[in-house]
Order: structure tokens, then sequence, then C-alpha cells
């Protein structure tokens, strides 16, 4: 069907027609929106190893877990000799036992306590060419553990420091008497503070150790 030209008229006149503005946005200036100053760029390429260094505070080393009722790391190196009681030179008798290790292995608090007696090598005791480097701990009910041949201790201890079960105190060595290269915890066991007792059924053997 056509439709009548005259009906058309209207609409193509309101097209052409100009259409005003509000009143409000015809008297405010368009204005645009301000930016951020950008960052200074850095000159030159990142080291993101160098970055990361730098930008954090000082790395604390994690301890190991300790071994539940163990006194030493057992790895990389764990043999446990069965020796409490064998003789030694001078008519002595082994207090201890022997646990065979390698240089540094972690030594560690068999209870919560407090180092009582520290033994350092050229401190002129008599007793310290035997022992080399030497822990005394005390626990509340008396009873003391020593540990003996330490290549060095755990920094921030002395005697009269308070230690927890499983803290680390020391490291592995061959100080004191067994020859270079022997390297070995000796541990002992003093129950209310009285003789030594041989300190193996009294452990938890770490399934990494071998006991001969």
């Amino acid at each position: 069907m056509l439709r009548s030209p005259l009906l058309l008229v209207p609409l193509t006149l309101s097209l052409m027609l100009p259409v005003s503005a509000p009143a409000a946005l015809a008297e405010s200036p368009a204005v645009a929106p301000a930016l951020a100053p950008l960052p200074e760029l850095v000159a030159g390429p990142v080291d993101t190893m160098s970055e990361a260094a730098t930008a954090t505070a000082t790395a604390v080393r994690l301890q190991k877990p300790a071994p539940l009722n163990f006194p030493m790391a057992p790895t990389p190196r764990c043999y446990v000799l069965d020796n409490f009681g064998d003789p030694r030179s001078g008519g002595r008798i082994h207090q201890g036992a022997d646990l065979l290790a390698s240089l540094g292995q972690e030594v560690y608090a068999m209870a919560d306590g407090t180092l009582t007696f520290q033994a350092k090598v050229g401190d002129g005791r008599s007793g310290t060419a035997l022992s080399g480097n030497l822990w005394r701990l005390t626990a509340p009910n008396g009873i003391y553990y020593v540990y003996a041949h330490l290549s060095a201790f755990a920094p921030n201890l002395a005697v009269g420091s308070t230690v927890y079960k499983g803290q680390l105190i020391g490291y592995v060595g061959d100080t004191g008497n067994p020859g270079p290269g022997n390297y070995h915890l000796h541990f002992e066991v003093h129950p209310n503070g009285g003789a030594a007792v041989n300190p193996l059924p009294l452990l938890t053997v770490p399934r990494e150790c071998t006991v001969y």
C-alpha cells in the first residue's frame, strides 16, 4: 500500500531540527579527568634474583624437624653403636653410646631443660682433651644428658640457657679424642643426676639408622 507524502513531512522536518542540550550540560564546559602521574621507570634490566635478595629481611634458616626421641638428625648418615660399658684406655669404661654421623649433622635437646655445663676445645680443662666440645643438658626432673665431640655449638646458647625438647644445640664433629674424620656424637644419660646408664633402650632409633 502506498503511503501519503503528506504523512512523511512532519517526520522529516523533526529530524532536521537541531537538538538542544539540557541547560546544565550546555553551561558546563567538558573537563577531562585528571590522570595520576606515571611512576618513574627503572632504567636498565632488573636482576630479579638480586632484587629479591635485597628486598626482604635477612632470611631465617628453618630448623629440620627433630626426631621424636633421638638426639641427632638421622640423615645423611646414622650408625648407632651399642657400646655402653665397653673398656677404654686407662681402665675407663665407656659411659655412653656412639652415634656415627657426618660432619655437621644436627644435634638436638632430648628434653626441656637448662644447659648446665659446657666444655670447649682449648679451654684448658683436662677432660676436654677427651670430650672435645661438650654440652650437659639438665632436665627439671634431675636427669642430665651429655653430648660430646661436637664440631660447633648452636648460636646464641651459653651455660644457663633454657632450651626446649627438639631444639638445635650443636653439630656432630670429631673434637676431643675420636681421631680426625671419626665423626660421631657421644651421648650419655644420667638419671637423677647419678651414674650413667645405657642410653640405647631409652631412645627411639629412627628407621634411617642402623644399630650395631
